[in-house]
């Protein structure tokens, strides 16, 4: 069952406007839609009466075979997730070992801040659905190149870069 008109613009010909009648018509889901007649989407306002077989292939296409390939990514963006989480805790380790007298003031503030953010960014993007799936990947592979190196940096290089991490993180919520 789709739960918004959001998800039925996945169908090429379908967007935000047509996916909202879809729904006050009833075919709320892929299956009730490719179940449908041509008459019954035809007579639907806004909807190309040149598209409407399109839509009824494509709705029978994405009901009847479920997206391994999305799910095989969705697994492979929590596998990489994981990883981060355990590159972001080891920098947080080695930075209190490094810099214990300077993160005591106002830069522990701010990178512990920026620790949290990051970390609470993580866990928001792990429960997102797959539509986000790909856009998060993307953010993931960004912070994960912004964190990577900053054991040896600077506390200042450390701070700039978690500040990055964090903005690409924050940036797919």
């Amino acid at each position: 069952m789709v739960k918004k008109a959001a998800d039925l613009q996945q169908l090429k010909g379908v967007g935000r406007v047509l996916g909202k009648r879809l729904q006050e018509m009833g075919l709320d889901s892929l299956e009730k839609i490719a179940k449908a007649e041509e008459e019954v989407l035809k007579k639907i306002s806004g909807i190309n009466p040149r598209m409407v077989t399109s839509i009824l292939q494509q709705a029978k296409a994405l009901s009847e075979a479920p997206s391994a390939a999305a799910e095989e990514r969705a697994e492979a963006m929590k596998n990489h997730l994981a990883e981060l989480k355990g590159k972001v805790q080891g920098l947080i380790d080695v930075t209190w070992q490094r810099f214990p007298d300077e993160l005591t003031g106002k830069h522990g503030r701010k990178i512990s801040k920026d620790l949290v953010r990051i970390v609470a960014g993580l866990e928001k993007i792990g429960e997102c659905g797959k539509k986000r799936c790909k856009r998060a990947g993307k953010a993931l592979i960004k912070a994960e190149k912004r964190v990577e190196g900053l054991q040896e940096a600077s506390l200042r290089k450390v701070h700039k870069g978690l500040k990055k991490a964090r903005k690409a993180v924050l940036k797919v919520l």
